[in-house]
Protein backbone atom coordinates (compact mmCIF):
# COMPACT_ATOMS: atom_id res chain seq x y z
CA UNK A 1 0.00 0.00 0.00
CA UNK A 2 1.47 2.85 -1.07
CA UNK A 3 1.96 6.81 0.89
CA UNK A 4 -1.50 8.11 -0.70
CA UNK A 5 -3.37 4.85 0.60
CA UNK A 6 -2.22 5.87 3.71
CA UNK A 7 -2.66 9.78 3.92
CA UNK A 8 -6.50 8.75 2.53
CA UNK A 9 -8.12 6.33 5.80
CA UNK A 10 -10.88 7.43 7.25
CA UNK A 11 -10.62 10.18 9.89
CA UNK A 12 -12.47 10.40 13.01
CA UNK A 13 -15.39 12.50 11.77
CA UNK A 14 -16.32 10.23 9.04
CA UNK A 15 -18.88 7.52 9.17
CA UNK A 16 -16.76 3.95 8.64
CA UNK A 17 -17.60 1.92 5.79
CA UNK A 18 -18.76 -1.73 6.58
CA UNK A 19 -17.92 -3.96 3.66
CA UNK A 20 -20.22 -6.79 3.99
CA UNK A 21 -18.96 -10.65 2.02
CA UNK A 22 -20.54 -13.05 1.06
CA UNK A 23 -20.68 -15.81 -0.62
CA UNK A 24 -21.53 -19.66 -1.16
CA UNK A 25 -19.61 -22.50 1.04
CA UNK A 26 -16.23 -23.11 -0.06
CA UNK A 27 -15.67 -19.78 -2.24
CA UNK A 28 -12.76 -18.33 -0.16
CA UNK A 29 -14.22 -15.58 1.71
CA UNK A 30 -11.75 -16.43 4.57
CA UNK A 31 -8.81 -16.06 2.57
CA UNK A 32 -9.94 -12.93 0.69
CA UNK A 33 -10.42 -11.08 3.93
CA UNK A 34 -7.15 -12.36 5.54
CA UNK A 35 -4.94 -11.41 2.40
CA UNK A 36 -7.04 -7.81 2.87
CA UNK A 37 -6.26 -7.58 6.72
CA UNK A 38 -2.08 -7.64 6.00
CA UNK A 39 -2.18 -5.10 3.18
CA UNK A 40 -4.87 -2.90 4.90
CA UNK A 41 -3.69 -1.76 7.95
CA UNK A 42 -7.62 0.99 8.49
CA UNK A 43 -9.54 -2.52 8.09
CA UNK A 44 -10.95 -4.14 11.06
CA UNK A 45 -12.61 -7.66 10.87
CA UNK A 46 -15.72 -7.94 12.52
CA UNK A 47 -15.58 -11.57 13.82
CA UNK A 48 -19.05 -13.42 13.85
CA UNK A 49 -19.92 -16.09 16.58
CA UNK A 50 -20.60 -19.33 15.86
CA UNK A 51 -21.66 -22.53 17.44
CA UNK A 52 -20.08 -25.13 14.93
CA UNK A 53 -16.20 -26.28 15.61
CA UNK A 54 -13.72 -25.00 14.04
CA UNK A 55 -12.09 -26.52 11.03
CA UNK A 56 -8.21 -27.09 10.69
CA UNK A 57 -6.61 -24.49 9.90
CA UNK A 58 -9.26 -21.94 11.64
CA UNK A 59 -8.32 -19.57 14.51
CA UNK A 60 -10.60 -18.63 17.64
CA UNK A 61 -11.14 -14.70 17.67
CA UNK A 62 -10.10 -14.27 14.10
CA UNK A 63 -12.01 -16.64 11.69
CA UNK A 64 -15.07 -17.23 14.36
CA UNK A 65 -15.93 -16.88 18.00
CA UNK A 66 -16.48 -20.58 18.48
CA UNK A 67 -18.64 -21.15 21.40
CA UNK A 68 -21.32 -23.64 22.59
CA UNK A 69 -24.71 -23.28 22.31
CA UNK A 70 -25.33 -22.21 26.36
CA UNK A 71 -22.79 -19.42 25.36
CA UNK A 72 -24.65 -18.62 22.95
CA UNK A 73 -28.04 -18.14 24.30
CA UNK A 74 -26.48 -16.18 27.10
CA UNK A 75 -24.95 -13.74 24.46
CA UNK A 76 -28.81 -13.40 22.68
CA UNK A 77 -30.09 -12.79 26.21
CA UNK A 78 -27.55 -10.14 26.94
CA UNK A 79 -28.21 -8.24 23.80
CA UNK A 80 -24.61 -9.01 22.23
CA UNK A 81 -26.11 -10.06 19.12
CA UNK A 82 -27.33 -8.07 16.47
CA UNK A 83 -28.50 -10.86 14.47
CA UNK A 84 -28.50 -14.72 14.08
CA UNK A 85 -29.77 -17.74 12.81
CA UNK A 86 -29.51 -21.17 12.39
CA UNK A 87 -27.54 -22.52 9.20
CA UNK A 88 -27.37 -25.55 7.28
CA UNK A 89 -30.24 -26.87 9.88
CA UNK A 90 -27.39 -27.80 12.18
CA UNK A 91 -25.55 -24.78 14.07
CA UNK A 92 -25.87 -21.52 15.00
CA UNK A 93 -24.56 -18.09 14.07
CA UNK A 94 -24.34 -14.47 15.06
CA UNK A 95 -23.02 -11.28 14.12
CA UNK A 96 -21.94 -8.54 17.18
CA UNK A 97 -23.83 -5.30 17.82
CA UNK A 98 -21.02 -3.47 18.72
CA UNK A 99 -18.56 -3.42 15.73
CA UNK A 100 -16.69 -0.62 14.70
CA UNK A 101 -12.84 0.76 16.35
CA UNK A 102 -11.90 4.35 16.02
CA UNK A 103 -9.86 4.89 12.46
CA UNK A 104 -10.83 1.96 10.68
CA UNK A 105 -13.40 0.45 8.34
CA UNK A 106 -14.88 -2.87 9.20
CA UNK A 107 -15.40 -6.01 7.27
CA UNK A 108 -17.97 -8.91 8.21
CA UNK A 109 -18.69 -12.11 6.63
CA UNK A 110 -22.59 -12.46 6.66
CA UNK A 111 -25.14 -14.07 4.27
CA UNK A 112 -27.65 -12.16 2.50
CA UNK A 113 -29.86 -12.11 5.53
CA UNK A 114 -27.33 -10.91 7.40
CA UNK A 115 -26.84 -8.10 4.77
CA UNK A 116 -30.33 -6.71 4.72
CA UNK A 117 -30.08 -6.19 8.67
CA UNK A 118 -26.85 -4.31 8.66
CA UNK A 119 -27.74 -2.15 5.40
CA UNK A 120 -31.08 -1.12 7.41
CA UNK A 121 -28.82 -0.32 10.49
CA UNK A 122 -26.11 1.66 9.20
CA UNK A 123 -25.54 4.89 6.61
CA UNK A 124 -22.02 3.27 5.01
CA UNK A 125 -22.60 -0.40 3.49
CA UNK A 126 -20.91 -1.63 0.79
CA UNK A 127 -22.10 -5.24 -0.19
CA UNK A 128 -19.41 -7.33 -1.92
CA UNK A 129 -20.21 -10.81 -3.65
CA UNK A 130 -17.80 -13.37 -4.33
CA UNK A 131 -18.21 -15.71 -7.20
CA UNK A 132 -16.94 -19.33 -7.63
CA UNK A 133 -14.71 -20.42 -10.60
CA UNK A 134 -17.65 -22.91 -11.52
CA UNK A 135 -20.37 -24.20 -10.54
CA UNK A 136 -18.64 -27.70 -10.74
CA UNK A 137 -15.48 -26.30 -8.69
CA UNK A 138 -17.93 -24.81 -5.84
CA UNK A 139 -19.49 -28.64 -5.15
CA UNK A 140 -16.29 -30.16 -5.70
CA UNK A 141 -14.90 -27.69 -2.34
CA UNK A 142 -18.44 -28.21 -0.13
CA UNK A 143 -18.20 -31.94 -0.90
CA UNK A 144 -14.41 -32.21 0.38
CA UNK A 145 -15.58 -29.91 3.52
CA UNK A 146 -19.05 -31.41 4.47
CA UNK A 147 -20.29 -33.98 6.34
CA UNK A 148 -22.42 -36.63 4.66
CA UNK A 149 -25.38 -35.18 7.28
CA UNK A 150 -25.46 -31.80 6.01
CA UNK A 151 -23.58 -31.93 2.33
CA UNK A 152 -27.44 -31.57 1.07
CA UNK A 153 -28.18 -28.55 3.27
CA UNK A 154 -24.43 -26.78 2.08
CA UNK A 155 -25.11 -27.28 -1.51
CA UNK A 156 -28.95 -25.71 -1.05
CA UNK A 157 -27.36 -22.88 1.00
CA UNK A 158 -25.00 -22.30 -1.56
CA UNK A 159 -27.78 -22.07 -3.92
CA UNK A 160 -29.36 -19.78 -2.40
CA UNK A 161 -27.05 -17.61 -1.88
CA UNK A 162 -25.96 -17.29 -5.64
CA UNK A 163 -29.77 -16.28 -6.10
CA UNK A 164 -28.98 -13.31 -3.89
CA UNK A 165 -25.87 -11.92 -5.99
CA UNK A 166 -27.24 -9.84 -8.28
CA UNK A 167 -28.68 -7.27 -5.76
CA UNK A 168 -24.93 -6.97 -4.26
CA UNK A 169 -23.22 -3.70 -5.10
CA UNK A 170 -19.78 -5.86 -6.42
CA UNK A 171 -19.68 -9.09 -7.87
CA UNK A 172 -16.25 -10.51 -7.91
CA UNK A 173 -14.97 -14.17 -9.61
CA UNK A 174 -12.78 -15.71 -6.89
CA UNK A 175 -10.82 -17.81 -9.33
CA UNK A 176 -7.04 -16.56 -8.54
CA UNK A 177 -6.57 -15.34 -5.23
CA UNK A 178 -4.10 -12.96 -5.75
CA UNK A 179 -6.46 -11.13 -8.78
CA UNK A 180 -9.69 -11.37 -6.43
CA UNK A 181 -7.96 -9.54 -3.54
CA UNK A 182 -6.72 -6.47 -5.85
CA UNK A 183 -9.94 -6.12 -7.44
CA UNK A 184 -11.53 -6.01 -3.99
CA UNK A 185 -8.99 -3.36 -2.72
CA UNK A 186 -9.44 -1.26 -5.10
CA UNK A 187 -13.01 -1.61 -4.72
CA UNK A 188 -12.25 -0.07 -0.88
CA UNK A 189 -10.23 2.69 -2.14
CA UNK A 190 -12.89 3.56 -4.65
CA UNK A 191 -15.25 3.64 -1.98
CA UNK A 192 -13.29 5.92 0.55
CA UNK A 193 -13.13 8.56 -2.04
CA UNK A 194 -16.97 8.69 -2.87
CA UNK A 195 -16.90 9.01 0.99
CA UNK A 196 -14.49 11.43 0.93
CA UNK A 197 -15.65 12.95 -1.53
CA UNK A 198 -19.17 13.17 -0.26
CA UNK A 199 -17.63 14.51 3.04
CA UNK A 200 -15.74 17.37 1.32
CA UNK A 201 -18.65 18.44 -0.40
CA UNK A 202 -21.12 18.75 2.62
CA UNK A 203 -18.09 20.97 4.01
CA UNK A 204 -17.78 23.19 1.40
CA UNK A 205 -21.70 23.50 1.57
CA UNK A 206 -21.58 24.08 4.98
CA UNK A 207 -19.53 27.34 4.82
CA UNK A 208 -20.89 30.74 3.70
CA UNK A 209 -21.67 30.61 -0.10
CA UNK A 210 -20.37 33.11 -1.94
CA UNK A 211 -22.04 36.23 -3.59
CA UNK A 212 -23.84 35.68 -7.48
Amino acid sequence: MNSTDTERMPKAAQEPILFIFTGPSGVGKGSVMRALLARDPHLHKVVTYTTRPPREGEVDGFDYRFVSKAEFEALLAQGALYEHERVYQDYYYGSPRDIFIPDHDGVIELDYKGRLKYQARFPHVVSIFLLPPSLEELKRRILNRSRVTNLEARLKNAVEQLRQAASYDYLVQNDDLERCVEEVHTVIRAERIRRRGRCLWRRLWAEEPPAP
